[in-house]
């Protein structure tokens, strides 16, 4: 194992996209996009070509035991999902006064405490897969401080060694989802060139499809015993909020879909995800109550007070102002924030649109609820550009859709939504207030069964 470098990469690759599809390998786990497949083709350098990687069904259970794990359903090219189910593990830290030597001997550390030498039980652990490399990166991707883990066979999980020595240490590690790509590489020591072109288009795949990780935290994992035969290895980011999307549509009528029974003249298109099985299931949502309705065409709730955190939305960062904002939001329930607080996501990402006399669009800002549990005292953001709020409870009319508005003109898509929402909101005869435009997305854009609602407020009488 060699140290990579990751400085400029990310943040280069976190403000790029790359909308490509492609065909697939039976060994990835995943399908391959078409530009990453001709990106390889073009290499020259024999140590940079791409090696098809060992797959995972010769490896887990064959050559030794592996975590337990459940691939995830994707619909995405570039990378694979995948839940590792919980368990123990064996860990020691990289030690920069080694040098080029701190994997080895973290390695070594770790063989120890399994080989018997380095357990209070003397007792022989069988290896396993994969060994796990995490590298803590700073907010430029440089490369910080790591660590090393051996996953602990099922035999010793119940009733584990302790380790003697005092740079090991037993650790026990949740459920997580991981994003992954695979590969393989011919030779003792994969080069730093080849890690850091991995992670490179793992993260543009995971930007492109839409989806959230943990960029803080950079993880390899090698499966296989280094220049001995067929290799793989794997580059990985924790997934941030992810959600199983499949869910049977016929499980729901169109009216529960939408909430509300839609008018004559609209025809069906796409059926939106049922908020129900959103909402308490795959996510928290804020508590809210049906209201019933004077017609056609929408739904009405109230949204009960509550906490949230919000950002402007500067027209100033063009096209990434949308994505600059929830990097914003992200990075705060990430753990930026005074307290160091991860905070779990919520649905919806909400987007309210100010317009002015003539309905044209003079701000806009974005917002997460917070979970309940930080109503009271919620950590305070360490980014000036962003602020906690204190929702009264407020009223809305809304209109849900399913349609896939990635690859459309969106902002024509939700102007006629609402256009359509204030006239079955006037023949209605309800009183709302045309000047905020209210947005929000319960499912990622372009990822599965969607649900997105476009929004208005009632007119508060006594105000």
């Amino acid at each position: 194992m060699r140290t990579f470098t990751l400085t400029l990469l990310l943040a280069v690759v976190l403000a790029t996209t790359a909308k490509s599809k492609g065909g697939s390998r039976s060994r990835l786990g995943y399908r391959e996009c078409k530009d990453f497949k001709s990106g390889y083709k073009n290499i020259t350098d024999k140590a940079m070509k791409w090696v098809k990687p060992k797959p995972l069904s010769a490896i887990c259970g064959v050559d030794g035991e592996c975590p337990e794990v459940e691939e995830l359903a994707n619909r995405h090219c570039g990378f694979g999902i995948r839940k590792i189910a919980a368990g123990k593990w064996v860990s020691t830290h990289l030690d920069e006064s080694d040098g080029e030597q701190k994997y080895n001997r973290a390695f070594m550390r770790l063989f120890g405490y399994i080989s018997g030498t380095g357990n209070d039980e003397r007792a022989n652990i069988p290896m396993t897969s994969p060994v796990i490399v995490m590298t803590n990166l700073d907010e430029s991707y440089r490369q910080g401080d790591g660590s090393m883990h051996f996953y602990i066979p099922s035999q010793f999980q119940e009733n584990t060694p302790n380790p003697t020595n005092e740079d090991v240490e037993i650790e026990e590690w949740e459920d997580v989802t991981v994003y992954y790509r695979s590969f393989g590489y011919k030779g003792l020591y994969v080069s730093p060139e080849v890690w850091e072109r991995e992670f490179g288009y793992l993260a543009r795949a995971i930007v492109d499809a839409s989806l959230s990780s943990d960029w803080s935290r950079a993880i390899t994992g090698t499966f296989t015993q280094p220049g001995v035969g067929e290799q793989r290895h794997e580059v990985m980011f924790v997934a941030r909020g992810h959600y199983s999307y499949y869910y049977e549509t016929t499980d729901f009528s169109w009216k529960d879909a939408r909430g509300y029974k839609d008018c004559k003249k609209y025809p069906d298109t796409e059926k939106p995800k049922a908020v129900e099985s959103l909402c308490g299931n795959y996510a928290q949502c804020p508590a809210v109550e049906d209201v019933e309705t004077n017609g056609c065409g929408y739904g009405k709730r109230k949204i009960k007070a509550g906490s949230w955190v919000s950002t402007e939305i500067f027209a100033s960062d063009g096209d990434d102002r949308y994505f600059t904002a929830l990097e914003r939001l992200a990075n705060y329930i990430g753990g930026q924030n005074e307290d160091s607080q991860n905070i779990e996501m919520t649905v919806p990402v909400i987007t309210k649109n100010y317009l002015d006399e003539n309905f044209d669009e003079t701000r806009s800002t974005m917002h997460f609820y917070l979970p309940p549990e930080f109503h009271e005292n919620p950590p305070a953001p360490t980014d000036d550009l962003v602020e906690i709020e204190e929702w009264a409870d407020t009223v809305v009319f809304y209109r849900t859709f399913g349609d896939d508005i990635t690859n459309i003109d969106v902002e024509a898509f939700w102007e006629k939504e609402f256009t359509i929402l204030g006239e079955v909101l006037a023949q209605a005869e309800e009183d709302f207030f045309p000047y905020v435009a209210i947005t929000a997305s319960f499912t990622r854009p372009g990822y599965g069964q969607q649900r997105h609602e476009a929004m208005f407020m009632q007119v508060d009488e006594e105000e």
